[in-house]
Parts: C-alpha cells; structure tokens; sequence
C-alpha cells in the first residue's frame, strides 16, 4: 500500500490530543522528514509501521513485500531506552528478507542502558544482527554501545534531520554569533511546559514585560499533563493560527508574567513558516531548535539529557548546559557574551564535515 499523508481537520480537544498521540512527539515529523529526504531521486514507498505491524500474521502480505522492494528504510528516534520494549518492531524485521537501514536510532539515558534494556529491544537487536543490517546512528555513544552488541555496520550520521536543507543550517550557523539576539523578542520557545518551569524563567529573562512568550508544543499535552480546559469537544484549536485557543491549566503556569501564545503544528511546511517569521529559537528541545535551522533562523539550545547531548556533541553545535544556564543569575548578560564567542567558520565546518559523513554513508550502503 502507498501512503498518501493529507491533513485533517483539527479543530477540538479531542482532535489535538489524537493528532498528538499519533505521532507522539512532533521532533519525530522531522526525523522522518529527513530520512524519506535522504533518498528522494529513488523509487521510495512510504509503508505505515502500523499497517507492517497489523500484518504479522499474514504470510501473503510479508511475501509480497519481500518481493516488491530492495531495501527497508526505518527512521528511528530513542528507540533505546528502558521504558520502551521493542518486541513489535522484532517480529516485523524477523519476517522482513531485504537489507535493513536503521535511521537517527540512538540512546534516551546512557545510566544502567544495559541492565536495564528490556527484553523485546534485545530481541529486536539480536535479530537485526543476522540480518544485512546498517545502523547510522545519532551519535558515538549509541554507535559504541551497537557495536559492543555486535552489530557489523554501524556509522555515527547524527539525526537525518540535520540534513534536510544543509544550506539553511549553514545560514543559521552563520547568524548564531549575535550578542543582539539576546534582545529579540520574537523568540521561539519550547520546552517541557507542564513538568518544569525553566522556560518560563527563560522567557522572563529575555522578554519585555508587554512583549507575547510564542511557546511551540510537542508532547505536553499527552506526557506531561498540560490540560486544555473543557470537554473533548470544546473548540480548543485555530487551525489556521496553529494555535491553541482554549484556556490551559499546568504545574507552575501561576508563575507566568508574560503573555503567552500556544503553538502547535502538524505540518512541517507550516511549522517552517511561522519559525521563519521569528528573529531567534531559544529552548530545551533539539527538534524545536532543528526546524528553526532548516528555516534559517539562529537558534541556541539547552542540554538537558544524554539524548540531546549526544547529537549536540556530535554536530558541534554551539549549546548551554542546562546546569550551567538554568544557576546563572545574569541570563541576558551570560547570552549575550556567549553568542559573542561562538566561533561562526569552525561550525560550519563541523556541520559540514558532518553532512559529508552522512552523504558518504548512504554512498557506502547504495542509497546516493
């Protein structure tokens, strides 16, 4: 079957969180974006993991697949993690006989990953290692904990989101080293609204008292319990607006002393469009950041855990650590002098080095 994507109408409560929920956190937009860009020029056919799942026990169906296609292309995210088993993704590849291609795959939290993998993911691995399997992954640490599992061909590539428009990441680059950027106040924000009130510290810091916080959502509305007031068919979205219209109720949002506006897209065109009407992306999620660099927007992000430390580390872009951000008392000041150091030519050169690995990885597999 061929996958037609089309855009529904999204108008409800129940509406956002359905579109939320399927595909969980909207950074994954991104990835698959990436990986189905990486390959464009071939004849590609885009095949729900779900219809692949749904179809385990259909013997005709996994024949035919075997003998319409060449290669299987999996985007992955943080398929690694101690709260995911992936038994269903074991069975799908076990009935699979074609070269396999996990893309963007990498590691939530490095602590205690190996006793703490569960079962099905073990699996998971244990078949792709009988397998013709290539892993291009986020970054070295997943690349070295794959290879301690025996994988044969494992490449560190980062997220394939990285490489979706080069030219507009090389324009952002070249915008980043700006003190002045710490005084923009059409600024991008995302984080994890909800379950800590870092960005609202972030957005008090840098915003005027009569300038609007613009806040992008991912998950929260699913993971990290933001509510938006009303019954299932209250009118809670302006799909046009992409914002939320509906009151909203969270942890610590008594702490905001700024106007705020709630954005959410399920478009990456659209997402792209509105980001590139901002002056800068400012936040805690790699993705939120990602999209305002394919828009070529300057956009600095916060490390907040191994996953985006991992891809962070292995692009070489310029970042904060939370730790040292979140303990500043001057945040403006710290901005500003930070942004003045960034040395603009040496990350370009990284991110270009870097997209030349992955160009050259394709390369090696057959892809490019």
């Amino acid at each position: 079957m061929k996958h037609r994507p089309y855009f529904e109408n999204i108008r409800t409560k129940k509406d956002v969180i359905d579109q939320v929920k399927r595909i969980a956190n909207t950074g994954n937009y991104l990835i698959g974006e990436g990986a189905a860009n990486s390959v464009r020029g071939h004849d590609v056919t885009y095949i729900p993991f779900w219809h692949l799942a749904n179809s385990i026990h259909s013997p005709e169906t996994y024949a035919r697949l075997n003998e319409s296609f060449d290669l299987c292309l999996f985007a992955s995210a943080n398929l690694l993690r101690p709260g995911y088993a992936a038994a269903t993704e074991s069975h799908v590849f076990e009935l699979l006989n074609m070269p396999i291609v996990v893309m963007g795959i990498g590691i939530q939290k490095k602590e205690n990953l190996k006793a703490e993998l569960p079962e099905g993911t073990q699996r998971f691995l244990n078949v792709l290692k009988k397998k013709e399997t290539f892993f291009l992954t986020r970054g070295h640490f997943t690349a070295d904990f794959l290879k301690a599992e025996g994988m044969k061909y494992v490449r560190p590539t980062g997220c394939p989101s990285l490489y979706f428009d080069p030219a507009q990441m090389k324009r952002s680059l070249g915008r980043l080293a700006d003190p002045g950027l710490a005084d923009s106040q059409k600024i991008a924000f995302g984080g994890y609204l909800g379950s800590v009130p870092d960005t609202i510290v972030d957005a008090h810091a840098l915003l005027h008292k009569d300038s609007t916080a613009s806040y992008v959502i991912q998950d929260e509305v699913i993971v990290y319990n933001m509510n938006m007031v009303g019954e299932e068919t209250t009118e809670a979205y302006d799909q046009a607006a992409s914002r939320i219209t509906a009151p909203t109720e969270y942890k610590h949002a008594e702490k905001w002393q700024r106007k705020r506006d709630y954005l959410v897209f399920f478009d990456t065109h659209k997402w792209r469009s509105w980001v590139s009407g901002q002056d800068f992306c400012f936040g805690r999620r790699f993705h939120g950041s990602i999209i305002g660099m394919q828009s070529g927007i300057p956009a600095l992000m916060i490390a907040v855990d191994d996953r985006m430390r991992e891809m962070l580390d292995f692009v070489g872009f310029p970042h904060i650590e939370a730790s040292v951000w979140n303990r500043e008392p001057q945040k403006k000041a710290f901005l500003q002098d930070f942004l003045s150091k960034i040395d603009v030519p040496a990350a370009i050169h990284r991110y270009s080095e870097c997209e030349a690995n992955f160009n050259g990885a394709l390369k090696d597999i057959g892809i490019r």
